[in-house]
């Protein structure tokens, strides 16, 4: 069970703030998707659960806990990794079940992935599952139908909307803080908790929750976007892969930008997240933070995704 800090210090009971985790194995990254695919998982050696120990240790040894988004591929294939963590103390959240970006999705498949997802996390853990985040961030204006099927299936908060510019994803004017989002103008709304951003103009947000960018700029830019959320009173909701701590994986056949992306970083990423975790900060899942996300969200204008 997870250590609590004895004597939080002050700018612990500030901003929420979250380590998230999605939890998939390295194989089923979107850059090895035409190489790696679905097809030819089972070729290639599972490694999460031994990266997902050595993140809940981490946790553990920082008297912190956080939402981890699991694949319902990973959590078939490794039926006691999810009670696990919630057992740790930590939020089991869904990351849907294949890893597939929903712009190759459909509304009634993604409703079936998403649902399947969902019966697998509760049955394993127990618990009600409250939250989602798409893989590769791919709920955008092309994928908005996502929102009510979301509702549909009854979540409370969506994480996948991440307001920067990206060939993959991004919706880079939606709001830096959380907000509540609809599908189309008439449609019902639903939570969304987007990742830290630091805001370098009116108009451009810099990615700095995570993943590739964690670990191939340098840390004094997460640090920036934490403190200047810090300073306006957001806050500030970090991403990782178990995989991005294990320079050991196996090296798969990946395109040059792939293995760049992929590849850099890992050696020296675990000990990043360590300094990162000793901030003085309220580190918590999203589940037990939604009532503060919800008064911010209720503070700025209702977000419609679709493009009309």
């Amino acid at each position: 069970m997870i250590q609590r800090p004895s004597n939080p210090t002050p700018e612990s009971e500030g901003n929420v703030h979250c380590v998230s985790i999605d939890v998939e194995d390295y194989f089923h990254i979107e850059s090895a998707y035409q190489t790696v695919g679905p097809s030819r998982w089972h070729e290639w050696p599972s490694r999460v659960e031994r990266n997902v120990d050595l993140l809940l240790k981490l946790f553990n040894d920082r008297g912190q806990r956080g939402t981890f988004f699991i694949l319902g591929h990973v959590a078939r294939e490794h039926p006691h990794l999810a009670p696990r963590i919630a057992d740790a103390g930590h939020e089991i959240a869904s990351h849907g079940f294949m890893h597939d970006r929903l712009h190759r999705l459909n509304p009634d498949s993604f409703k079936q992935d998403l649902g399947d997802s969902l019966k697998l996390l509760s049955d394993q853990t127990g618990r009600k599952i409250l939250g989602y985040r798409a893989p590769t961030f791919s709920v955008t204006p092309q994928t908005s139908w996502a929102i009510d099927v979301m509702l549909e299936l009854g979540l409370e908060y969506d994480a996948s909307i991440f307001p920067v510019r990206h060939p993959l994803y991004g919706v880079p004017d939606a709001p830096v803080q959380p907000f509540f989002v609809r599908g189309k103008p008439d449609g019902p709304t639903i939570l969304e908790v987007p990742p830290l951003t630091w805001r370098i103009s009116e108009s451009k947000n810099l990615a700095v929750a995570g993943g590739g960018y964690f670990r191939l700029l340098p840390l004094g830019l997460m640090k920036r976007g934490l403190n200047q959320a810090q300073r306006e009173g957001r806050p500030s909701i970090l991403y990782f892969h178990p995989w991005e701590f294990d320079p050991e994986q196996p090296r798969m056949p990946l395109s040059l930008t792939g293995r760049l992306r992929t590849y850099t970083g890992l050696k020296t990423a675990a000990r990043k997240l360590d300094s990162i975790m000793q901030r003085p900060a309220r580190w918590t899942p999203i589940a037990e933070a939604l009532d503060e996300l919800r008064k911010l969200a209720a503070s700025q204008a209702v977000y419609t995704l679709e493009h009309v």
